[in-house]
């Protein structure tokens, strides 16, 4: 119970330490296509960092301050902001943010 406590604890710190990276994790709604998630990125005025392995979840990236009230008024169902370096599916081709 210690040992999950302690692992709840480091996740938790980890997934916080991206709270100023200007990078989100974006949970579009169950059966989005990527196309879907895509504009929705578009319509808070974001860019396409990266994609997951389900066609609703990407990673999106903005230097608005208000990036994340604007994804979830766009229709986003989660955000989560996370580190700079996490990856959750395939990079974009050349690394480059859309």
């Amino acid at each position: 119970m210690l040992m999950l406590a302690g692992l709840v604890g480091l996740a938790a710190a980890w997934i916080m330490s991206g709270s100023g990276s200007g990078r989100y994790l974006v949970i579009a709604p169950w059966g989005a296509s990527r196309a879907d998630a895509i504009n929705l990125v578009r319509a808070a005025d974001g860019g396409l960092v990266g994609m997951g392995r389900l066609s609703n979840i990407i990673i999106a990236g903005s230097t608005r301050p208000d990036f994340a009230a604007a994804l979830r008024k766009a229709g986003a169902w989660g955000v989560i902001a996370t580190p700079s370096r996490i990856e959750c599916g395939e990079p974009l081709p050349g690394g480059q943010t859309s």
